[in-house]
C-alpha cells in the first residue's frame, strides 16, 4: 500500500525520537545530566542574540531620525528620560552599536565554547560506549557473539558509535539550541511588529517544513545504504584476501573484483547524495531570503513612516541574518541526525541484542572481567589453587534452529593431572563438547565444572590456568613475541618465558635462526610462516602461561610426522602435572590417554581406556583396525 507524503513525516519524527532515546540510553544517568546541562547553556546563549538585535533596531531608528530628531514618540520619550534633551543622538548610536557588537561577539564565543565542550564530551563518551559494548559482547557465550557478522560488529563498535554520539546526540544538542534561538528571536520580534513576525515565521517555517519533508526520509534511507554498502565492501574484500589462493586458482578473481567495484560505486553514489543534500538546503534558504527580503522592504516602505520603517527593516534584516544561518544549521542537524541514525542502526541493534541476552537467564550470565592483577598473579604463582579437574554431568546442548541436539546427556569426569581423548567421526560433537568445556557455549541441561567452578568463572578467577589450541590457530599481524603473548600487556611479557614456550613447541630453533628473533614480523594471518609453523605458534601461545589444564583440538593436524612426534613427546611430559583434553582423528596420538571418550551423533557411546573402548564400540574398533592399530 502506498503511503502519501503527508503521512510520512510524523512516522519519521517518531523514528528519529526513538533513535535519540536509544542513543541517550547508552549513556549513564550522570552523563545524560551533563549533556542536558550543556544543552540548556547552549540554548540560553540565544538571549544574547535577542538583546543585540533589539539594540541594533534601536540604533537604526536613532540613526535614521538623528538629523531631524524625528523619532517615534516612545523613543523620544525614552531618550529624554535616560539622557536628557541635549544628548548627541550620534553618540548614543555609537554606544548602542558597540554594545550590540559586544553582545553578538560574546554570543558567538560562548556558543563556540559550549559546542567545543559538547563534542569533546561526546568524543570521550564515544570511547567509553565502544569499550563498554565490546566488553559486554565478549563476556557473552559464543552464540551471542556470533549473532552478528564480524564486519557488522566491527562497524558497530567504530563507525556506528561515532554516528550515534557525534551524528545523533551531538546534533541533538545543536538542534535544540537552534530551536531555542529561533523561539527567542520570534518572541522578541513580536514586540517590534507582530504582523511582520507572523509572516516571517510562517514564510520560513513553511520553507523549512517542506525542505525537511522532502529530504528527511531520503537522508535516513541514505544513512542505512551507507552502512550496508560499507559493510558489504569490507566483507567482499576480506573474502577475497582470505581465499586468495582458491579464488585465483579457480579463475574467479575478476568476478570478486567486479563485485567489489560495484559495491564501491554504490558507496560513492550514496556518499555523493549525502554531500549534495548538505549543500542543497543552503541554496533553498538563500532563495527564500531574497524573496522574503524583497517582500519585507516593499511592505514596510509602503505602509510606514521612513524612520519607523527603517528601524523595523533593520531589526528584521539583522534578525534574519541570524535566523537563516540558524535555520540552515537546524536543517543540517536534522538531516545529519536522520542519516547518522541509519548508520547507527547496527550499534543500536547490538545494544538491544545484548540487553535481551543479559535479561535471559537461559542464555548464560556474563562473567566478571579479568584484571591485570589477576593475570600477573597467575603468571607469577602458576595457579596453586587451580586443580585442573573437569566434571561434565548429564550435559545436553542444541544449536538454535536445529531439531537435533549436538550433545545429548554426556557425563564424563577427568581428575587433576589425567588425560582424556575425545574421538569420533566428523560431526560427532567433539568440538561442540570442547566449546562447552571451555565455557564459550553454555549447556541447555546439565552442569560442567572446571576446578569446582563453571568454566567461565574458573577462567575469570584463574586467567591463564586453562589454555586452548585450536586446529587453526589465529595468527595476527605483528611479531613472534606479540603472537605468543597474544593480548598480554607489555609489562607482563617475559622474553625468557617466550623462548621457553617456543622451545616446547619445537619452534625455538627456527626463530633463533632469524635475524630479528622475537621481533620477526609474521605478516597478516602469518603468511610468512608455513602451516605447521603457524600451528606450533598456537601451541607456544597456549604453553606460555604454563597452564594446569590444556585443551588441544586437532592441534597437530598440520604437522609432519617427525614434528608431531616431538610435540607429542612434549605433551606426554606434561602428564601428571597438567590435565589434558585432546581431540584427535589420528587414533595413534591418543592411545596412551588415561581415558578415551567415543562420541557418535552427540552421544557418549563408550568411555574407558583405549582398549576398553575398542571392545565396547565396534565402530571405533573398525577405525582402529583400518589404521593398523
Amino acid at each position: 500500500m502506498a503511503v502519501t507524503g503527508s503521512r510520512r513525516s510524523p512516522v519519521v519524527d517518531r523514528e528519529l525520537l526513538h533513535t535519540i532515546r536509544q542513543s541517550a540510553g547508552l549513556l549513564d544517568p550522570r552523563d545524560r545530566r551533563r549533556l542536558l546541562i550543556l544543552m540548556v547553556v547552549q540554548s540560553l546563549t540565544a538571549f544574547l542574540d535577542l538583546a543585540a538585535i533589539a539594540l541594533i533596531g534601536l540604533t537604526a531608528t536613532l540613526a535614521s531620525g538623528a538629523a531631524s530628531r524625528a523619532y517615534p514618540t516612545w523613543l523620544d520619550g525614552l531618550l529624554t528620560r535616560v539622557s536628557g534633551t541635549q544628548t548627541d543622538p550620534y553618540r548614543v548610536v555609537l554606544w548602542l552599536g558597540a554594545i550590540a557588537a559586544v553582545l553578538l561577539l560574546t554570543k558567538t564565543l560562548a556558543s563556540f565554547w559550549v559546542t567545543r565542550r559538547t563534542f569533546r564530551f561526546l568524543a570521550n563518551r564515544q570511547a567509553m560506549i565502544s569499550g563498554g559494548l565490546a566488553q559486554r559482547l565478549l563476556t557473552r557465550p559464543l552464540l551471542d557473539v556470533r549473532a552478528m557478522s564480524s564486519q557488522d560488529i566491527s562497524y558497530a563498535l567504530t563507525n556506528g558509535v561515532n554516528a550515534l554520539t557525534m551524528g545523533v546526540l551531538g546534533q541533538t544538542v545543536m538542534l535544540v539550541s537552534e530551536i531555542s534561538l529561533l523561539a527567542a528571536l520570534g518572541v522578541g520580534l513580536l514586540f517590534v511588529d507582530a504582523t511582520v513576525t507572523i509572516f516571517t515565521v510562517l514564510f520560513f517555517g513553511v520553507v523549512a517544513v517542506l525542505t525537511q519533508r522532502a529530504l528527511g526520509r531520503k537522508a535516513s534511507r541514505l544513512g542505512s545504504r551507507f552502512t550496508e554498502t560499507q559493510v558489504a565492501s569490507f566483507e567482499s574484500l576480506q573474502e577475497l584476501l582470505a581465499a586468495y589462493r582458491e579464488i585465483t586458482v579457480s579463475g574467479r578473481r575478476e568476478s570478486y573484483v567486479s563485485s567489489f567495484r560495484r559495491l564501491r560505486w554504490d558507496f560513492a553514489e550514496v556518499q555523493g547524495e549525502i554531500n549534495l543534500m548538505s549543500q542543497l538546503t543552503k541554496y533553498i534558504f538563500e532563495v527564500a531570503l531574497v524573496v522574503g527580503g524583497v517582500l519585507l522592504v516593499g511592505s514596510q516602505l509602503l505602509t510606514k513612516e521612513t524612520a519607523t520603517a527603517v528601524g523595523v527593516i533593520a531589526v528584521f534584516l539583522v534578525a534574519t541574518s541570524r535566523i537563516i544561518p540558524s535555520l540552515l544549521r537546524m536543517q543540517m542537524a536534522a538531516l545529519t541526525m536522520r542519516s547518522n541514525g541509519g548508520m547507527a542502526h547496527t550499534v543500536l541493534q547490538l545494544a538491544d541484542d545484548l540487553q535481551i541476552a543479559e535479561a535471559d537467564p537461559s542464555r548464560g550470565a556474563a562473567v566478571a572481567p579479568v584484571t591485570l592483577a589477576s593475570l600477573a598473579e597467575g603468571l607469577a604463582t602458576s595457579f596453586p589453587e587451580f586443580s585442573g579437574s573437569v566434571a561434565c554431568q548429564s550435559v545436553t546442548f542444541g544449536y538454535p534452529g536445529s531439531s537435533v541436539g549436538a550433545i545429548n546427556d554426556v557425563s564424563v569426569s577427568v581428575p587433576a593431572g589425567a588425560s582424556l581423548a575425545l574421538v569420533g567421526q566428523t560431526g560427532a560433537g567433539k568440538s561442540t563438547l570442547v566449546d562447552l568445556l571451555l565455557g564459550v557455549l553454555e549447556p541447555d541441561v546439565g552442569r560442567i565444572e572446571v576446578s569446582g567452578l563453571t568454566p567461565r568463572a574458573a577462567i575469570s578467577r584463574w586467567p591463564g590456568a586453562l589454555a586452548y589450541v585450536p586446529q587453526d590457530s589465529v595468527v595476527v599481524q605483528g611479531s613472534i613475541r606479540r603472537n605468543v603473548c597474544l593480548g598480554l600487556p607489555d609489562e607482563l611479557i617475559d622474553d625468557d618465558r617466550v623462548w621457553e614456550a617456543l622451545d616446547r613447541a619445537r619452534l625455538a630453533d627456527v626463530m633463533s635462526s632469524l635475524r630479528e628473533g622475537l621481533e620477526t614480523e609474521v605478516g597478516e594471518s602469518g603468511f610468512r610462516l608455513s602451516g605447521g609453523q603457524r600451528q606450533r605458534l598456537g601451541i607456544a601461545r597456549a604453553l606460555y602461561t604454563r597452564p594446569r589444564l590444556l585443551v588441544l583440538d586437532e592441534a597437530t593436524s598440520a604437522l609432519d610426522a617427525e614434528t608431531e612426534n616431538e610435540i607429542a613427546q612434549t605433551i606426554s611430559n606434561l602428564a601428571g602435572q597438567v590435565t589434558l583434553i585432546i581431540v584427535a582423528h589420528r587414533l595413534a596420538t591418543v592411545r596412551d590417554c588415561d581415558q578415551v571418550a567415543y562420541l557418535d551423533g552427540g552421544r557418549l557411546e563408550a568411555l574407558g581406556t583405549f582398549d576398553e573402548v575398542r571392545t565396547a564400540s565396534p565402530r571405533f574398533n573398525s577405525q582402529a583396525v583400518l589404521l593398523g592399530l
